[in-house]
């Protein structure tokens, strides 16, 4: 019996530990880092989950149902793999929900209008935000022309200079008063 109250105990203090350390600081996610095509059956999650069904249904068929240690430990085992592979299973299908964002090729930014998030001087770096497929996004910008161009003036983008910066121009209007 001893066996099934330090499996319980451990297993469910393992348990909570995770869940505590996963919410405040993203640690205890490792079973979230795995192929999207694998099963992951011997993961810490699932082995936790086992350690702790195990140790609770062997307590309850021994102590609750008065089985014999053997058949408790039994009932023990068939319950820890069932909980193990239902824990497998489930993280199997949150992997699917998980998604990198919107992909997209800088280039295609080329030519887009946008909005000088943040002044741009026209010897440094502002940020601008455009919109493209759906999505906003905010990058670095420069001035093509040596101006300075104030915060929430439209711009178009005219090159990438590199993977987080582009050159932009201001687009002026005309006054047709």
């Amino acid at each position: 019996m001893l066996i099934f109250w330090a499996a319980a105990i451990f297993g469910s203090i393992f348990f909570v530990l995770r869940v505590i350390t996963s919410i405040v600081g993203g640690f205890g996610d490792d079973s979230m880092d795995a192929t999207d095509d694998a099963f992951k059956l011997l993961s810490l999650n699932s082995i936790t989950s086992f350690i702790a069904m195990f140790g609770w249904s062997g307590l309850a068929a021994y102590s609750q149902y008065q089985f014999s240690f053997f058949v408790s430990l039994a009932v023990a085992m068939i319950c820890g793999i069932i909980t193990m592979f239902i824990t497998a299973f489930l993280f199997k299908q949150a992997m699917r929900l998980k998604s990198d964002g919107v992909v997209f090729d800088v280039n295609q930014a080329v030519g887009q209008s946008g909005e000088v998030y943040m002044k741009i001087p026209k010897d440094g770096s502002g940020k601008i935000t455009f919109s493209l497929n759906g999505m906003k996004h905010e990058f670095d910008a420069v001035s093509e022309e040596s101006c300075d161009i104030d915060s929430f003036q439209k711009v178009v983008i005219t090159k990438v200079i590199d993977s987080h910066t582009f050159a932009v121009r201001l687009i002026r209007r005309e006054n047709n008063v």
